[in-house]
């Protein structure tokens, strides 16, 4: 049920896009198709996470603040899809743990190393410390994204 959940989710967020923006996608070459992945991205807007995952055919795994998952409907989606909450501010151990055990399934996780969603016209924030952790532990290959918005044009 959830991958059916989140396969809907990621046609329809597809949908929107194809719709409502013209993107332009660069490097999808580059994804594996199978084995253990870190997505980095920056971290424009809320929407980040359904873009990334309309656009990689794979199921991605994000991490996300602790806060999103207390919201009703969102929280009990998120969980049933399978995204990691993050409790911000101070090492979070229960969330490391979780995002390993998504690597060593050999799955994919996404990542904004900024920590906090930035603005389409701010520079790139720095990234938290403990963001390369994951990869370096988890043994992984890197996939880097970045995300540009200009007006309706999606850069990927």
């Amino acid at each position: 049920m959830f991958n059916i959940l989140y396969k809907s989710a990621a046609l329809l967020f597809r949908l929107f896009f194809k719709i409502f923006c013209r993107w332009e996608i660069r490097g999808r070459e580059n994804i594996p198709e199978t084995g253990r992945l870190v997505i980095m991205a920056n971290h424009i807007t809320y929407l980040d996470p359904p873009i990334i995952g309309a656009l990689i055919k794979r199921r991605t795994h994000f991490m996300a603040k602790k806060e999103l998952f207390r919201v009703p409907v969102l929280g009990y989606l998120l969980k049933k899809i399978g995204q990691i909450p993050v409790k911000r501010g101070s090492p979070d151990r229960s969330a490391l743990k979780q995002a390993l055990a998504i690597l060593e399934e050999e799955k994919v996780l996404g990542i904004f190393p900024e920590g906090t969603t930035r603005g389409p016209k701010d520079k790139l924030g720095r990234a938290k410390s403990g963001s390369i952790l994951i990869p370096i532990e988890g043994k992984s290959p890197i996939l880097p994204v970045g995300i540009k918005f200009k007006g309706t044009k999606l850069k990927v």
